[in-house]
């Protein structure tokens, strides 16, 4: 942090506090391990319980509220879940150490009621006389190291609430980037829009490259400690409270305890080594939040099929009703079973916020007579809608194309997801490997792969 040139002299902080709220805190900080470990014991609920709320908030957001598939909808949204998600991993670890250690701590205490003297080296049998007083040496009294792991679960405690604060500041401001922007696309016209998309992003990482540049050589000493870019130094310093919401002041507080009671080369080396495992775990976390969401190939799994990645020969248990989770959301589609016995197929084809978006750049819904009551223009509408989702999804089964199907507006029973449903008729379908096949029109009107369904047809007897 870079402190302000003011003439005014700071406060004795070295100047012992002797007065009653002073010696009050600390009567209070002596007992509050009981409610440290009850903290700790709801925070590591808590972060195991986080990961698959954040799971759930996604793909809602994902299928009801997601306009576009550019990297501010789409990419950028994966992206601020898998930090959070990455940090409550970290935020379990330390809180997990900090409940292990306190625990250890408590236990140390009674066993101290019991014995006050604590170890005695010289009376311990089987140890020769080298041996305890080397082990004297190295250990001290259990009374020291009851407190300084008392110390080191204090400092633990906060800084995984540090952690919380600051990662917290960041997904508000991710969260606060991604409503801007929808609402942004909402007031500009498409092609607007599509001009704004091409140039925010580069322009939005040079904005964040140079003001960190600009961070990082103002804090050096020369202009630090220089009366005129001091106060010019401070302000840009200051400049990213804002997107903390009110949180930069405790984080703050617990990080100049850090810098001001701890050597600035062991803090140095504390803070890299922690940076380094902090950040390579945010970085996998997002990797492979990306990896699931995208349908990309796993880094960590070689196998050739999976290199592959071809839709019509993967069976992916989302696509069918009978391996699915029932409260799961349907990605793209999904059929009655991979192994259909019906001379039907019951064709379920999902409703995302999305489609929408798509749909109005390539249909105009028409002009409705003002003569029409509400119900009768709600039914016109609605088979309006139906008729262009029939012109939109091509059915392919095989190699046959299925013209025109009949859809109904349907929302599931097992999760209230909407969407389109079908059913196709397959009188000639031949026994074994079948695959449905769903496309819609590209930008030259050609049909382009939007979903395939592999599944296996044995006909009852």
């Amino acid at each position: 942090m870079i402190e302000q040139a003011n003439e005014t002299p700071l406060p004795d902080v070295h100047e012992p506090a002797v007065t009653e709220r002073h010696e009050q805190l600390r009567e209070l900080a002596s007992q509050s391990w009981n409610l440290e470990l009850l903290i700790s014991g709801a925070a590591l609920y808590a972060t195991l319980s986080l990961p698959e709320l954040l799971d759930n908030a996604l793909g809602y957001y994902r299928y009801n509220l997601m306009l576009n598939n550019d990297y501010f909808h789409d990419i950028l949204p994966i992206q601020v879940i898998g930090l959070s998600k990455g940090a409550c991993y970290v935020l379990f670890v330390a809180f997990l150490a900090n409940f292990i250690m306190r625990a250890f701590w408590v236990g140390l205490v009674g066993l101290l009621a019991v014995y006050p003297d604590g170890i005695k080296y010289n009376q311990i049998y089987r140890l020769g006389q080298y041996a305890q007083n080397e082990y004297a040496r190295r250990m001290g009294r259990l009374s020291d190291y009851a407190i300084r792991l008392d110390q080191r679960c204090n400092v633990i405690f906060a800084l995984a609430f540090m952690l919380t604060i600051t990662l917290l500041g960041v997904a508000f401001f991710y969260v606060i980037l991604v409503i801007s922007v929808t609402l942004i696309q909402w007031l500009l016209p498409s092609a607007a829009y599509a001009t704004f998309e091409r140039i925010a992003g580069p322009v939005f990482t040079v904005l964040f490259v140079v003001y960190m540049v600009a961070i990082l050589v103002m804090s050096l000493p020369r202009y630090r400690d220089d009366p005129k870019i001091a106060a010019i130094a401070f302000r840009l310093n200051q400049a990213s409270s804002f997107m903390f919401f009110g949180l930069y002041r405790p984080a703050v507080y617990i990080l100049f305890t850090f810098y001001s009671q701890i050597p600035k080369a062991i803090l140095q080396r504390r803070l890299l080594t922690f940076m380094l495992c902090f950040t390579g775990v945010l970085i996998v976390s997002m990797f492979v939040e990306i990896t699931q969401y995208s349908g990309a190939m796993s880094a960590f799994d070689g196998r050739s099929f999976v290199t592959l990645r071809d839709p019509g020969r993967t069976a992916d248990a989302n696509s069918f009703d009978n391996l699915r989770p029932a409260s799961e959301l349907i990605q793209k589609a999904s059929i009655q079973s991979d192994v259909i016995r019906e001379p039907y197929i019951r064709l379920f084809i999902a409703y995302p916020k999305t489609l929408d978006a798509d749909i109005s750049k390539r249909f105009t819904e028409p002009t409705w007579s003002d003569t029409l009551t509400k119900e009768e223009k709600r039914k016109e509408r609605a088979n309006w809608y139906l008729q262009t989702f029939a012109t939109y999804f091509q059915i392919e089964l095989n190699d046959s194309l299925y013209r025109q199907p009949d859809y109904l507006f349907t929302q599931r029973p097992d999760n209230d997801q909407l969407g389109l449903t079908t059913v196709l008729p397959v009188d000639n379908l031949p026994v074994g490997k079948n695959v449905l096949k769903l496309t819609v029109p590209d930008s030259a009107s050609k049909p382009k792969m939007y979903y395939q369904i592999p599944f296996w047809y044995v006909p009852e007897k």
